[in-house]
């Protein structure tokens, strides 16, 4: 019943949490918007002659202000693309394992992971505030931790981080080895692991791979979810 309880309240702030980032994505596509019509309405004006030397400096100030919105405007376009995937999440019945030193990896961290990893806490999932709390270490770093770990829970993390919490790795990382896979994968748009979830890997025959190959790929994505995806709470 708790359990219940406790994925229904998860589930909840996930929803909300996507809803937040809906709108958000929606005033980043307003920004764009508006800076796209400043770019055209400038770009206009420069098909325009004109000989004065008093407008020179003009020109030079709406030139850089113009190299200023087209950057600002391709990084509003990706933290946008970067929001989709995460958004476009439909379920979470799985979660994946995320490597300690993957979020801890600042510097000032470096031997704390060591000594986390010695103690077997190999993923940040491992962690808990018991755990952190009876840890032998300086008191200021104890408390960063703890600031850390609340932030994980919370889902305050980066993108990179969080879309592999909630998607798995990569496929193009997992199967390094297997570049013509990979190319497969990427024209089906298969980006992450939990992509293959239903995938039926025998259909690999007709594309020119053999039953060996086909096994050894499909054992890989077998090998990973046993050792990282774990149910969500």
């Amino acid at each position: 019943m708790l359990r219940k309880l406790f994925k229904s309240k998860k589930e909840a702030e996930l929803i909300l949490e996507k809803e937040l980032l809906e709108i958000e994505i929606e005033k980043l596509r307003n920004e764009i918007r508006k800076k796209d019509g400043f770019l055209k309405c400038k770009n206009s004006l420069f098909m325009e002659k004109d000989n004065e030397k008093k407008q020179e400096k003009n020109w030079q100030e709406i030139e850089e202000q113009l190299k200023k919105y087209y950057t600002e405007n391709n990084e509003l376009r990706e933290i946008i693309k970067k929001s989709e995937k995460v958004i476009s999440i439909t379920h979470l019945k799985f979660n994946y394992l995320i490597q300690i030193e993957k979020y801890l990896y600042e510097s000032r961290f470096k031997e704390l992971v060591e000594i986390l990893k010695k103690k077997g806490y190999k993923f940040m999932q491992d962690l808990n505030e018991y755990v952190i709390e009876n840890l032998l270490i300086e008191d200021t770093l104890k408390l960063e931790l703890g600031r850390k770990f609340k932030k994980f829970q919370r889902l305050e993390i980066n993108w990179e981080i969080k879309t592999q919490l909630l998607k798995g790795e990569k496929v193009s990382k997992i199967y390094s080895k297997h570049r013509k896979f990979v190319n497969i994968m990427g024209n089906e748009n298969k980006e992450f692991i939990s992509d293959l979830e239903k995938y039926d890997f025998y259909i690999l025959a007709k594309k020119g791979f053999s039953l060996d190959e086909i096994e050894e790929l499909k054992k890989i994505y077998q090998n990973y979810i046993l050792k990282y995806r774990v149910k969500s709470l």
